[in-house]
């Protein structure tokens, strides 16, 4: 906003250079960002911020100079007398209390349209304003001094000579002084006559009813309008005018009558031979300023030093702010002001307190008071940790985009894209919803990479992830912690010693299972089981259904899915190697893994036994149920087995597969001096137990 010094200083007594003026200005919130010369002066060039929309106006920023520097404030009373007023008064109606709760007008007859004074033209010039015609140039400078819009209409022009508050018509149209044909609908408000719209509330007036050099009568109107609903209707109608831009950051209610007196002052004040009516005024429901008690200890504190009640009163004061007696010695009952909307708390008026103290003058001073021990959070800790594994099993972590575009990954299946979140208005299709897991833009990271000759990746991300649930009945929207690994290519770099044959040593199931394995041993889980995708196909429709399956850390419902890529997405995203995925909740990583740390046992220095075993068991016992029968024996001397090898075909009946197991024996002491060598007999009870186990849970069978 343009300020012209001189015309400041009408209503502010203070001695400062402009330069000054805008120091004082800026260190009290209102920051000046240019100081332009006109025919009239410097002029202060000054940025106001959205919630002060009272300082959009000389008089606000002259209320500003006189709280800053102490100046006495010389507002315009906003009375006007007229010697012979004539009876007729304006006819008002408001249909939209709401939008408009306050409504004021004026008819004023004889009136002559003509060129502005010299003085009235120099200063609206300053600030940054061009002239029209005496009674639009007055309506402007009223705006400009007091923050109050106005607006005339030819009376003569209006249907029924009344105005009518409503809200527009569907369909409805206005031809607006501009000159365009603006199209309304029925969430716009519009000042209207008996028959049709003359004005859009708040924003520019109608061409129909302008004010011309015919013109004899006028009808004044000072509003208020709801600061919303002119919001909306100015960017639905892509409409920016000055009155708009007030009406947006709210106007004093307070200040309709005073502006319409102001204006009919100052006509009166170019001698022509005008005849007022009487103002009529519309207040439906008064506005009143709200009240907020101040406590001087509360100030001191959140200024950071002392300072007194009566500093506190004088600031207040000096802002124009009334003050009520306390029953409280130490609390004040501070009356704001209906044009400061954008105070409603205590801390506000302390802000205020301090602007006018000066932040200059706060004194310097170290924070004191009670100190925490700083560290990181539980979920932080664990995801360091989860990071720290990750890299020790050879994966690159990567940070993908949370927004992307629908994926094969999700529309392979109806119900995975119904769980996808989009965004509301998307700037493209690239970016037009949350990513319901980090998988899709994980294959985005190895499909940009094959794409520039990079096919060996082995990588991991730790995110955020979001899918619609049903919650009460309806789809909301749920965001969880995701892990997810990919392998693809070879596991090894390339190498000149690699054994002659041997080409390369592509990732396969086994690898991105190692990887799971390694993840719960070190976390300390233990009783997960996988599931074959081939089980429940519809759980995992992304997937090789042959090679995929889904992870249960404490059983019942899947906490995860590890498996190889769908050979029909890998050629859809153009990706020729086969693609290794895992995905889990950090989540019920987090619940799974014991907080209490694994206690040491010290290793054995005894020889530990190796037996083998080959149990006969039918191809659809999978080896996991085969693992589950071993360790459920609970043997004490049984520390280690692992699949050896597992042989199918001839000489085997058909459905039954041989599977060879390593069993390792040996002694867990519990310190060095508890240590010894297994036995033979305890060997032999271990194994007797273990074939019993499979036998009788596995359906095996042993030969020899």
């Amino acid at each position: 906003m343009k300020v012209p010094v001189s015309w400041l200083k009408e209503y502010v007594d203070f001695d400062l250079t402009a330069q000054d003026l805008a120091a004082t200005l800026t260190m009290g919130g209102l920051e000046v960002e240019e100081i332009e010369e006109s025919a009239t002066g410097a002029v202060l060039d000054v940025y106001i911020t959205p919630n002060r929309g009272d300082c959009l106006s000389i008089l606000g920023v002259a209320r500003e100079v006189a709280a800053l520097t102490g100046g006495a404030l010389k507002a315009p009373d906003g009375t006007f007398s007229q010697s012979d007023p004539p009876s007729d008064r304006a006819t008002v109606r408001i249909d939209n209390t709401e939008q408009c709760p306050r409504y004021g007008a004026r008819i004023v007859r004889n009136v002559t349209i003509g060129p502005s004074p010299a003085w009235l033209q120099e200063r609206l010039e300053a600030a940054g304003q061009r002239s029209v015609n005496n009674v639009v140039d007055i309506t402007n400078y009223v705006m400009l001094e007091l923050g109050q819009p106005l607006h005339a209409f030819d009376f003569d022009l209006l249907h029924g000579g009344q105005i009518i508050v409503r809200n527009a018509s569907e369909g409805e149209s206005i031809k607006t002084l501009d000159g365009e044909d603006r199209k309304l609908d029925s969430s716009m408000l519009v000042i209207a006559d008996a028959e049709t719209p003359v004005a859009i509330a708040g924003i520019m007036g109608g061409a129909d009813s302008e004010v011309s050099e015919s013109t004899t009568s006028i009808l004044l109107e000072s509003a208020h309008f709801h600061p919303l609903a002119v919001r909306r209707t100015s960017q639905k109608l892509a409409l920016r005018t000055e009155a708009s831009y007030r009406f947006e950051r709210i106007v004093d209610p307070a200040g309709v009558v005073i502006a319409l007196n102001r204006v009919c002052e100052l006509l009166a004040a170019l001698g022509q031979p005008l005849s007022f009516s009487a103002p009529t005024d519309v207040y439906p429901a008064s506005i009143e300023g709200k009240t907020i008690d101040l406590r001087p200890t509360r100030t001191a504190q959140l200024l950071g030093m002392p300072i007194s009640p009566d500093t506190c009163v004088d600031a207040l004061t000096r802002l124009g702010f009334v003050l009520e007696a306390s029953a409280d010695a130490d609390t004040l009952h501070v009356v704001i002001p209906t044009r400061r909307p954008d105070l409603t708390i205590e801390e506000d008026l302390i802000e205020e307190i301090g602007r006018v103290h000066g932040y200059e003058n706060i004194p310097e001073s170290l924070p004191r008071g009670i100190t925490t021990h700083g560290g990181d959070s539980k979920l932080g800790t664990f995801i360091t940790r989860l990071k720290s594994i990750f890299v020790a099993s050879g994966l690159q972590e990567v940070v993908t985009h949370s927004l992307t575009a629908p994926s094969p990954f999700d529309t392979q299946s109806e119900q995975f894209a119904a769980r996808r979140v989009p965004v509301r208005n998307a700037l493209s299709t690239n970016v037009s919803g949350l990513r319901r897991s980090l998988l899709p833009t994980m294959l985005d990271v190895a499909q940009a990479n094959a794409a520039r000759g990079q096919s060996n990746l082995a990588l991991f991300e730790i995110g955020r992830v979001w899918q619609n649930e049903l919650v009460n009945g309806e789809l909301a929207a749920e965001e969880y912690l995701s892990v997810a690994c990919l392998f693809v290519g070879s596991r090894i770099p390339p190498d000149w010693q690699r054994p002659a044959g041997k080409k390369s040593d592509p990732a396969d199931y086994t690898a991105i299972k190692g990887v799971l394995d390694h993840l719960l041993a070190k976390l300390n889980i233990s009783g997960h089981t996988l599931r074959p995708a081939s089980d429940r196909p519809e759980w995992l429709p992304q997937l090789h259904p042959g090679r995929a399956a889904t992870i249960s850390l404490r059983g019942g419902r899947p906490d995860g899915i590890i498996g190889e890529l769908h050979p029909e997405i890998a050629a859809r995203l153009d990706l020729r190697n086969r693609i290794y995925l895992l995905e889990i909740s950090l989540d019920s990583l987090q619940r799974a893994a014991p907080e209490s740390l694994r206690r040491y046992s010290p290793i054995s220095r005894q020889q530990s036994v190796s037996r083998d075993i080959a149990p006969r068991v039918p191809n659809e016992v999978p080896y996991a149920a085969v693992a589950a029968a071993i360790e459920s024996v609970g043997c004490p001397v049984l520390t280690e087995f692992r699949l050896l090898d597992v042989f199918v075909g001839a000489p085997l009946p058909q459905g039954v597969r041989s599977i060879t197991i390593s069993l390792t024996f040996g002694t867990k002491p519990t310190s060095l001096t508890d240590d010894r060598a297994v036995t033979e007999q305890e060997v032999i009870a271990a194994l007797t137990e273990i074939r019993g186990a499979l036998e009788t849970r596995c359906d095996a069978t042993f030969v020899g």
